[in-house]
């Protein structure tokens, strides 16, 4: 699908060539792969790999097959007229479909929604485009939101799958719903926390920059005995009373997120036949 038959062809090659070589597959492999102070590296075909350190991946492959011991393996049933075929494998995805920039369906750009809302309860809901095809989505989102907004998981629903009720987006493949949705869920849930930290300053009587975050409450710098958290600010942005000026009411945001670019995961298989 997609990255395997171009992979097989790649591969193919570069052990055609170890073979012309005379040089172990995985020596040749490990000679050309690029190096973490290569990085950013603009690919022939455009495309900016952002990040990577591959040859600790290969060798932890190795290790783990006991490559070493498997070519001895091979020589020794070769020497005695038996076949042993080792496989290599070392490739680079690219997943995450987007930027719009680069990237469309029908003239419709590879951007994704999402919404938060934060209730007077303090727990959450947050709304996705992209829909669980029994990837996990509920717990991936609920976990992303959690660790930026300090609500436990189980606080958080996720909806998912029906853009009659969420915000619209490109939909669930090509490995692109954390990638994309995901960011989407980080983001959104930071400009929340934004409005809070604001929300928070008028309840505490201290400026915006006089606070401190602290995974579920904002707490005064210097005097941490001074806070407030999440949900008592949730219930602020709900409540009756004064909110600071220019700041409306309730606790929600809403973002389109446009990817800056693809993800590259990357990964060494070996097999032994």
């Amino acid at each position: 699908f997609r990255i395997t038959e171009a992979v097989y062809l790649i591969e193919r090659i570069v052990d055609c060539l170890a073979y012309e070589l005379d040089m172990d597959p995985a020596e040749l492999r490990l000679k050309n792969l690029l190096k973490p102070e290569q990085f950013p590296y603009e690919s022939k075909t455009g495309w900016v790999y952002d990040s990577g350190d591959y040859e600790p991946a290969l060798r932890k492959a190795m290790a783990m097959a006991g490559y070493d011991e498997l070519r001895a393996e091979q020589a020794d049933k070769r020497a005695r007229g038996e076949l042993m075929g080792i496989g290599l494998s070392f490739f680079t995805e690219a997943v995450g479909a987007g930027p719009r920039k680069d990237m469309d369906i029908l003239g419709l750009g590879m951007a994704d929604g999402c919404e938060l809302r934060i209730h007077p309860t303090g727990k959450a809901v947050v709304r996705l485009s992209v829909k669980t095809q029994g990837q996990g989505h509920e717990t991936t989102f609920a976990q992303i939101v959690a660790e930026e907004i300090g609500i436990p998981p189980e606080d958080i629903e996720v909806v998912h799958g029906d853009t009659d009720n969420t915000p619209f987006g490109l939909g669930t493949y090509g490995s692109r719903s954390t990638p994309v949705s995901g960011a989407a869920a980080a983001l959104v849930t930071r400009k929340v926390r934004d409005k809070a930290q604001i929300i928070a300053s008028g309840m505490l009587e201290v400026s915006v920059a006089d606070l401190q975050w602290d995974k579920g409450s904002f707490s005064v710098k210097g005097d941490p005995s001074r806070s407030v958290t999440i949900q008592e600010i949730a219930m602020k942005a709900h409540g009756a009373g004064d909110l600071p000026e220019g700041i409306e009411g309730g606790l929600e945001a809403q973002i389109c997120y446009n990817p800056e670019n693809l993800t590259y995961p990357f990964g060494a298989y070996i097999c032994v036949v």
